[in-house]
């Protein structure tokens, strides 16, 4: 068991709340060409609506209890995935092992509060902070001083946190950013004290319990993070907290004034206790490794990776959290694409590079498996030409009204090439809309950096990540089986499979951008 007992001296301050952030988009078009490849089609009409549904309710049952990474579920999960690579004849991918196992450190969901004037505000309540990204080696500090950094942007002739050093303060920052700096997040702002030398940062938003109850499914539950060599978390964060109205309001403002006659007064110092607990076990998760080799003696060292996790949330409040959507219709499109490899494989037609079809854990917690992968790889990375990556792709969203399109992300980012192969695949093929609303990489959703492709982006390898949008049943326990689209999963998971066919089967790597 760890405990820790941070004690800090806080001037309290007041400033304003504000908004909005934009929307952006990005179109691709396409001069690369594909014929109808009779043989790709017979492939890829194995994957079928009625296949991926089988699939689907076993891994998305109550009986694999949400899946959750390191738990009975998850370990259920890759033993049947395994099992079905066996069935289908694909090899093991890695040196006789369908499992890349990895270690990690479980931490209890935290026991936290502030005190304040013979206050108590709790976690969960009214603050939260991302276990897995906490730190707080660094709170033991006295502070002099509160600074009020605004939105917390520096670019070109803004800067928010001034001229003066803030080593040793804490900093206030709002959450939301004009619409004209869209691209500041609370990540990059957190980014930008850290550099400007504060030492733990306050967020205070709009949004602030709505937030809360999305994030409640983390908050509540046990983080992970990658075991480290030296057994400590591997984040270089400073601390950092996101507030409530209430607290911010009882701790940093002067009763009996309103906020601009605060703004006036001189600082006040008052002592505020925060006080946090947490316990930690060591556990193990798993990838799940099917490797189809490449036909080509001169080509087979390359590799295409198709991944999506099979990890979801678990049980929460003894309802099963099943995620067949997230990211069960991901899993589940991986063996159906295994499937038609190996078939094509065994009929003395397989693709000229290899394909390894890896279904990872932990993208819950942090992107833990595919991240582990990255740094620990099977093959190396030098010859790894691309991951495509499926998370999500059996609902509607709110924007659409039908089920043809998917959205493709990170798609052009390091190679045109694929993004034009893609498109031309499904010109071709499956004649889906190919909607980039979301291919901004500072689009305020994020999914660029949300899924495991991203892990491969940091080291230079082109992805696409396939997506439907986000739904009313996104982390609920309501993501169940009978909502999904199986038509709709079959065609996207078709595109993946085109789209994979034409990149394995070329006569040079994709060209990277310049």
């Amino acid at each position: 068991m760890k405990e820790e007992l941070i004690k800090f001296n806080m001037k309290y301050t007041v400033f304003t709340i504000a908004i909005i952030v934009a929307i952006s988009c990005n179109l691709s078009k396409s001069a690369y060409k594909i014929k109808k490849d009779k043989l790709a089609i017979s492939y890829a009409n194995t994957i079928t609506a009625a296949e991926l549904e089988t699939h689907l309710k076993v891994i998305a049952s109550d009986e694999y209890e949400g899946r959750e990474t390191g738990k009975k579920g998850q370990r259920m999960t890759a033993e049947y995935l395994k099992n079905e690579f066996i069935k289908d004849g694909v090899a093991p991918g890695n040196n006789g092992s369908y499992f890349q196992n990895y270690p990690l450190i479980e931490i209890a969901a935290p026991n936290a509060l502030f005190k304040f004037r013979n206050e108590i505000y709790s976690f969960g309540k009214d603050f939260y902070f991302f276990e897995r990204y906490a730190n707080f080696q660094s709170m033991e500090i006295e502070f002099t001083n509160i600074y009020d950094a605004g939105y917390g942007i520096k670019e070109g002739d803004r800067n928010d946190f001034g001229k003066k050093s803030l080593y040793g303060k804490a900093v206030f920052i709002k959450v939301e950013s004009p619409t004209k700096f869209k691209k500041w997040d609370w990540r990059k702002k957190l980014k930008a004290a850290k550099e400007n030398g504060a030492s733990v940062v306050f967020f205070t938003s709009d949004n602030f319990y709505d937030n809360n109850s999305k994030y409640s499914h983390m908050l509540n539950s046990p983080s992970l993070s990658l075991e480290s060599k030296s057994n400590k978390k591997t984040t270089d964060n400073i601390p950092f907290f996101f507030v409530s109205d209430k607290l911010f309001m009882n701790v940093f403002m002067e009763p009996g004034y309103t906020p601009k006659e605060a703004l006036l007064l001189d600082p006040l110092y008052n002592n505020m206790v925060f006080e946090y607990q947490s316990e930690t076990k060591k556990i193990e998760s798993s990838n799940v490794l099917g490797f189809i080799e490449g036909s080509d003696p001169k080509l087979k060292e390359e590799i295409i990776i198709i991944t999506a996790h099979y990890d979801h949330l678990g049980i929460k409040d003894g309802l099963v959290y099943n995620g067949a959507d997230d990211d069960g219709t991901g899993t589940v499109a991986l063996l159906e694409l295994a499937e038609a490899f190996q078939k094509a494989k065994n009929d003395g037609n397989g693709p000229k590079r290899s394909i390894l079809i890896m279904p990872v854990s932990g993208e819950e917690k942090g992107l833990l498996g595919s991240k582990y992968y990255a740094e620990n790889p099977i093959y190396p990375l030098s010859n790894t030409i691309v991951d495509l990556n499926i998370d999500m792709i059996g609902r509607l969203d709110e924007n659409h009204t039908k089920g043809n399109y998917v959205y493709l992300i990170g798609a052009d980012k390091i190679s045109k090439e694929l993004d034009d192969i893609s498109a031309a695949a499904n010109k071709t093929y499956t004649k889906l809309e190919l909607d980039y609303t979301f291919n901004d990489e500072n689009d305020p959703n994020r999914f660029y950096y949300r899924s495991d492709h991203y892990n491969f982006v940091e080291k230079g390898i082109p992805v696409i990540f396939y997506f439907s949008g986000v739904h009313e049943d996104y982390h609920k326990h309501t993501d169940v089986v009978e909502k999904i689209m199986f038509d709709k999963v079959e065609t996207i998971t078709r595109l993946v499979f085109y789209t994979a066919w034409e990149v394995a089967n070329k006569q040079t790597r994709l060209k990277l951008n310049d």
